[in-house]
């Protein structure tokens, strides 16, 4: 009766293992979210605000105005307009340290 017992335990604590729900509580009382990997849609994960990139980049670039903000496959691609009214584009990176004007893929 107790092997019973035994293997019903360790098989519904394998189960609940076996699919995490990735939900984690810090010692702050906050939920963090963790993922592991791509789930395919960018914009899931990965968010970036014109008034963010505009002090992110400002430190380094001369940003007026932020037109618009895509979302690619690893990065921000932002269109701004310098204060001499010129539209340029910048690449930034998900990690928002790392900034480019052209990036270079790979796979093509």
């Amino acid at each position: 009766m107790w092997k019973y017992i035994f293997i019903t335990i360790a098989f519904i604590y394998g189960i609940s293992l076996s699919f995490p729900s990735h939900n984690f509580e810090s010692s702050t009382g906050q939920n963090t979210q963790v993922i592991e990997g791509c789930v395919g849609d960018c914009s899931s994960c990965h968010s970036l605000y014109p008034y963010e990139a505009k002090e992110i980049l400002g430190k380094k670039f001369d940003i007026k105005e932020i037109i618009s903000i895509a979302v690619k496959r690893g990065y921000f691609e932002i269109i701004y307009k310098n204060s001499k009214g010129k539209e340029e584009k910048i690449n930034l990176l998900f990690s928002k340290d790392k900034a480019c004007k052209e990036l270079i893929l790979l796979d093509k």
